[in-house]
């Protein structure tokens, strides 16, 4: 078996070797209009939250997504930390995959909520509806057109659907289990800024979508996110605390309450103007190498390529499943695969496996361990010239 995972190995190695000698799981491509805005932004010296390029970014990313209420943060998380600070849930419990990266939980524990973990499918990383549906039915009750956890007596006021690794999570399904257990949703849409479900743009489903723009996205803002508002009075909420909740006024600095300074910086947008500009090339070249990847799995055993099953996959990430009686030899192929400048990584570590996290209520999580100790995420970047 050890020769087996080797030739594996090997095989990565070859696959990737005419787009460089070092592969991380993720790097961003800049093109010569990137050093330009951000030249250009410098030199108009509007470099932090006003200026053409916020302006630009906003409009141009609303017609990317489809949405006309589109507000621009400092990051997913400050995206992730508003959008649940305006559903309100302090002392309530949020749903969300402990198969996610810890600032969605974490944005949770901001706002004194309190994380509730549900497993995923067999075989993809996005909540299983099935599962979801028989545990809300075993642990809740509904009272008043609101739903609480029988067992903890604290109400469930949300999902946060996450669509992992860019993958959109069945959204249909989704939309019927919490309109049935008066749950809001979130769409944790944070590395699927492309994706879309029954040609609809994933995060304009819920009553919030959030999008990340980190270094290592689909297109980068160096730092920043977005999030999609669903009605226009959620939106002016958001624009008034993103901007630490200033009262407009020609010359008084008044605030009328508590804010955040989540805004996105000019010289940010700046970037992002000219990285979306090259979205669809970017997909483009994600799926052709997501197509590489897939056929040197049908021409062995060892191992599947998660793929999308539900929309359009803007392939952001791709993961290697290795079958079950390879499992144990996960950690040789990572150490093997380093060793020749492929630097490949775990999973997220399953959130209620973290310190922090241990004792929050949760269903059956055997899918979501099961894949995490299978799993590896291979490198996924723009790779010019495929």
């Amino acid at each position: 078996m050890i020769q087996e995972i080797n030739r594996l190995a090997d095989n990565i190695k070859s696959l990737l070797a005419p787009y460089g000698k070092n592969h991380n799981v993720h790097e961003p491509y800049f093109d010569k209009n990137s050093i330009g805005n951000i030249k250009k932004c410098i030199e108009s010296s509007y470099v932090s939250t006003s200026g053409q390029y916020v302006n630009d970014f906003k409009k141009k990313l609303s017609l990317t997504i489809g949405s006309p209420r589109v507000v621009l943060t400092s990051s997913g998380t400050a995206s992730l930390h508003l959008a649940l600070n305006v559903i309100g849930i302090e002392d309530k419990e949020v749903l969300l995959p402990s198969m996610t990266f810890v600032a969605t939980t974490n944005s949770i524990k901001y706002n004194l909520g309190i994380p509730h973990f549900i497993d995923v499918e067999k075989e993809n990383v996005n909540i299983d509806s099935v599962k979801l549906e028989q545990y809300l039915k075993l642990v809740s009750v509904i009272k008043n057109n609101r739903c609480y956890n029988k067992n903890t007596k604290k109400e469930i006021k949300c999902l946060i659907l996450v669509h992992a690794f860019g993958h959109p999570a069945d959204i249909d399904k989704m939309q019927k289990i919490c309109k049935k257990y008066y749950l809001e949703i979130v769409e944790d849409a944070a590395g699927a800024l492309g994706s879309k479900f029954r040609s609809k743009h994933v995060g304009t489903f819920g009553r919030f979508g959030i999008i990340s723009f980190n270094g290592n996205k689909i297109i980068t803002t160096g730092m920043g996110g977005a999030i999609i508002c669903k009605n226009s009075s959620d939106y002016k909420k958001i624009m008034h605390l993103s901007s630490t909740a200033r009262m407009q006024h020609p010359w008084k600095i008044e605030h009328n309450q508590i804010g955040y300074n989540y805004r996105m910086a000019n010289l940010n947008a700046s970037l992002g103007v000219s990285q979306l500009k090259s979205l669809n090339k970017f997909i483009k070249n994600k799926k052709k190498l997501h197509l590489m990847y897939l056929k040197l799995s049908k021409d062995n055993d060892l191992f599947d390529i998660l793929e999308n099953t539900n929309g359009n996959s803007n392939y952001w990430l791709n993961n290697l499943i290795l079958k079950p009686k390879y499992k144990k030899f996960k950690v040789k192929l990572i150490k093997r695969l380093h060793e020749n400048n492929i630097f490949v990584r775990e999973l997220w570590t399953p959130q209620h496996m973290l310190s922090m996290y241990k004792k929050c209520e949760s269903s059956n999580l055997d899918n979501t361990i099961d894949l995490w100790q299978r799993t590896i995420s291979l490198p996924s970047s723009f790779y010019n010239g495929l």
